[in-house]
């Protein structure tokens, strides 16, 4: 039987479907998504699936061991699994696998029909249900983590919302005391005094660095789960940008303040 194939139409259809199995790797091996070296491996991939085609035309022989390989490493490359982390990787591999017999194959494993629109729209939706999860899962955490905080200075008070955070590491550099951040149009306020000022050395990841202005409160109080937690002498800094950006809180609390 004799038939045409394009090698560009091969490529892009191949390219598209690896990158939506990428996608559903990560998402079902819960690993760290991203978009830039997703497309990379599958670019990688696609390539491979062509020199396959163009060097061993027939040798299905060859398709599975050489589909293996090829997928541990377009694996490897988009979520950068080290080769010492055996276990993680070979499962990973694995999960790819499943996901790509449960579309009905990839092109190395078996010659698949599907056409580049139906892989698109595939690509599309399944971006949309992870969209949609992700902020499934942002809503969920913010409401359990968001704690009603009234602060305490020079005889006044200001009652916020707060999310308490987990990856909030600062640390005022004089006496090693948790630090949390609060918006300044949220306490202007409250700190409309001329006050003594700690400066809080920050830095974000990957991102700027700096140094926050620091208050020390005079208490705070922590409304958690029916129940209220004073704190003593707590140090805030305060930053100009929103924290939250539907404005469901304007302080962040560090773990160590608000759990026991």
């Amino acid at each position: 039987m004799y038939y045409e194939l394009y090698m560009d139409e091969f490529f892009l259809e191949n390219f598209c479907l690896d990158f939506l199995l990428l996608f559903l790797t990560g998402i079902a091996a819960k690993l760290p998504i991203r978009f830039g070296r997703m497309a990379v491996g599958a670019a990688f991939g696609s390539l491979c699936s062509c020199l396959l085609l163009f060097l061993f035309p027939g040798e299905g022989g060859l398709l599975f061991p050489a589909a293996l390989a090829m997928a541990l490493l377009m694996v490897k490359g988009s979520y950068q699994i080290p080769f010492g982390q055996r276990k993680r990787l070979l499962r990973s591999t694995a999960v790819f696998f499943g996901m790509a017999f449960l579309l009905g194959g990839v092109v190395p494993v078996l010659r698949l029909g599907l056409t580049l629109p139906v892989i698109l729209s595939g690509i599309a939706g399944t971006a949309l249900i992870y969209a949609a999860l992700r902020l499934k899962e942002k809503w969920k955490y913010e409401t359990e983590n968001l704690t009603e905080v009234t602060l305490f200075w020079n005889g006044r008070q200001k009652k916020l919302f707060a999310l308490r955070d987990t990856g909030n590491r600062l640390v005022d550099p004089y006496f090693g005391k948790p630090v949390a951040v609060v918006e300044y149009q949220a306490v202007k306020e409250l700190f409309n005094q001329k006050t003594k000022v700690l400066w809080i050395p920050y830095q974000t990841v990957g991102k700027q660095s700096g140094c926050l202005p620091g208050i020390c409160l005079d208490c705070l109080f922590i409304s958690r789960d029916g129940e209220e937690k004073k704190i003593d002498r707590p140090i805030v800094a305060v930053c100009k940008e929103t924290l939250s950006a539907k404005g469901r809180y304007q302080m962040i609390l560090p773990s160590a303040l608000t759990d026991d």
